[in-house]
């Protein structure tokens, strides 16, 4: 009779720790799911903002997500640190450069940490000169979270082919 009774006690005791474990997890994955939504608003206001820099020209816009230690690979394969990525937005008025529109589509974003990934294609209007030409580029820009804000610590771009109706120098 006493084992019955040991025996029904630990049986309810294993099944409220299962219930417990249960519910722990429940309540792990409901905060993960939550910050991993946060982040991912978080990373995709980075990249708002990075567009409204572009097309504004407010180079110190993007100042402030763009990390001391950010490194780039252009289009054209050019590495630039943060100071001359920086500076080669500062410049693109004197050059004669005006950024009309940036079109960002496919973009997926991931989170993996502190760590964020973002990937997509982007579509931009430039006026060099007086001439209108279309950039047409897919992306990756990778963040690291400091404190409670995204900063950008690497970029790449790769430049592709013009859309086929469009001959060099004339795109719209």
């Amino acid at each position: 009779m006493i084992r019955a009774v040991i025996e029904t006690k630990a049986g309810a005791l294993a099944g409220s720790l299962a219930l417990a474990v249960m519910a722990l997890a429940s309540i792990a994955k409901a905060k993960a799911t939550k910050e991993s939504t946060a982040d991912r608003q978080g990373l995709e206001q980075a990249e708002r903002t990075w567009v409204r820099a572009l097309e504004t020209g407010d180079a110190r816009l993007l100042e402030t997500f763009v990390d001391d230690e950010m490194s780039f690979i252009g289009p054209d394969g050019q590495v630039e640190d943060h100071d001359a990525y920086l500076a080669g937005y500062r410049a693109l008025p004197s050059m004669g450069v005006k950024v009309q529109k940036i079109d960002v589509d496919e973009m997926k974003v991931r989170v993996l940490g502190d760590t964020g990934v973002v990937t997509g294609h982007v579509m931009a209007r430039v006026q060099m000169h007086g001439d209108t030409i279309v950039e047409n580029v897919r992306f990756t820009r990778v963040y690291q979270r400091r404190g409670s804000r995204w900063r950008m610590v690497a970029g790449q771009g790769t430049r592709l082919a013009p859309p086929p109706d469009s001959a060099p120098g004339t795109q719209k």
